[in-house]
């Protein structure tokens, strides 16, 4: 997917309306460094834009392309009501990358990798995480850990997809306070 064709999907998920506060934030994907995650990202939200009744067709595939752009671009971060970026001296977002991650996290609706920093520093609650890798590349803490090895790779989108709708509409997790789910 092209920036330009990322920047107008991630337009028309800022037009709908933001989740509820009982559909999840976020689906952050903890994925080996050594493993790409850009068809990933686009798998799981085109299969929840299909199956995610509540979801209403919004889910944003945002890839590290796409987030990077929207922190760096002060239009942009506007737009999620974020303040000026201030980046570092190789041009990079840094710590306003974090910011951008939890601005779109808790908006909702949204499937990225995770920047590798603990879950406190995104401020976001009420999300899912997946991990995708061995249980000894992946070391945080996920309701989900598929080693890719194990099965059929046109598997992977569904299987997280549909793990995360069953975890979305658990009754025990909709009656908990939000702090306390993950």
């Amino acid at each position: 997917m092209t920036a330009s064709i990322s920047m107008s999907v991630f337009h028309q998920w800022l037009l709908a309306d933001p989740a509820s506060k009982t559909s999840a934030c976020a689906i952050i994907l903890h994925i080996a460094d050594s493993r790409p995650c850009e068809l990933l990202i686009q798998e799981i939200s085109d299969y929840l834009n299909e199956y995610d009744d509540d979801g209403d067709g919004r889910w944003l595939p945002a890839s590290p392309e796409l987030v990077d752009k929207i922190a760096r671009d002060p239009n942009h971060r506007r737009l999620l009501g974020l303040n000026e970026t201030s980046l570092d001296k190789g041009g990079r977002a840094g710590p306003e990358l974090h910011k951008t991650l939890s601005a779109l996290g808790l908006r909702g609706h949204v499937v990225f990798r995770s920047p590798g920093v603990p879950d406190e520093t995104l401020d976001l609650a009420n999300t899912f995480h997946a991990g995708v890798g061995t249980l000894g590349e992946i070391t945080d803490p996920c309701h989900l850990i598929l080693n890719p090895a194990l099965m059929d790779q046109n598997c992977i989108a569904h299987v997280i997809g549909d793990v995360f709708l069953e975890w979305l509409h658990c009754e025990t997790r909709r009656n908990a306070p939000i702090q306390d789910i993950r």
